[in-house]
C-alpha cells in the first residue's frame, strides 16, 4: 500500500511539472503582458496584479536565472508606480537580499528610501534608508538626489 501511494505521489508530481509553463512560455506571456500594458492608454488594477504576480512567478522558478531579479525590479517599479508601496519595498528587499550582486542593487536601495517617501510616507524611515544608500554607495549618481531628500526634511 505505501509503494501504491509512493508512486501515486510523484505521479501527481510529475503531471503537475510537466503542466507548469517552461522558461520561454513565461518570458512570452510576461513580453505579451507588457505589451499590452504599454498599448492600454489607462492600465487597469486587475493587469498591474496579474503582471506583477507573473515577475515574481518567474523568479519564484527560475531563481538562478540571469532575468529573476530584473523581473523583480521591473515588479518593484509597477508597485510603487501603482500606489503598492509595501509591496515594493519587500520587492527591493528580495533583490538586495538575494542578488546581491544584481548590476542595479545600488538602485534598489535608493528606490527603497525613494518608496518609503513618496509612496508610504514615512520620512523618518525614508530618511533611514537614505541614510543607508549614502553609507553603502556615497558616489553613486544618486547620492546627490538622497542627500538632498534628507536635508528637505530638516
Amino acid at each position: 500500500m505505501n509503494k501504491g501511494l509512493a508512486l501515486l505521489a510523484i505521479a501527481i508530481t510529475l503531471f503537475f511539472y510537466s503542466c507548469s509553463p517552461s522558461r520561454e512560455e513565461m518570458l512570452n506571456e510576461i513580453s505579451k503582458m507588457e505589451t499590452t500594458m504599454k498599448e492600454t492608454p489607462k492600465a487597469d488594477s486587475v493587469a498591474v496584479t496579474e503582471l506583477i504576480s507573473a515577475y515574481q512567478n518567474f523568479a519564484s522558478k527560475y531563481p538562478d536565472d540571469s532575468l529573476a531579479p530584473e523581473n523583480l525590479y521591473k515588479a518593484s517599479g509597477l508597485a510603487v508606480g501603482f500606489g503598492r508601496g509595501v509591496q515594493a519595498v519587500e520587492l527591493y528587499e528580495t533583490i538586495i537580499t538575494k542578488y546581491p550582486e544584481y548590476n542595479k542593487v545600488a538602485e534598489c536601495f535608493f528606490m527603497e528610501a525613494f518608496t518609503y517617501e513618496n509612496v508610504i510616507g514615512n520620512i523618518g524611515k525614508a530618511s533611514e534608508y537614505y541614510n543607508k544608500f549614502l553609507v553603502k554607495y556615497p558616489g553613486h549618481e544618486l547620492a546627490d538626489d538622497a542627500k538632498a531628500a534628507i536635508r528637505s526634511y530638516t
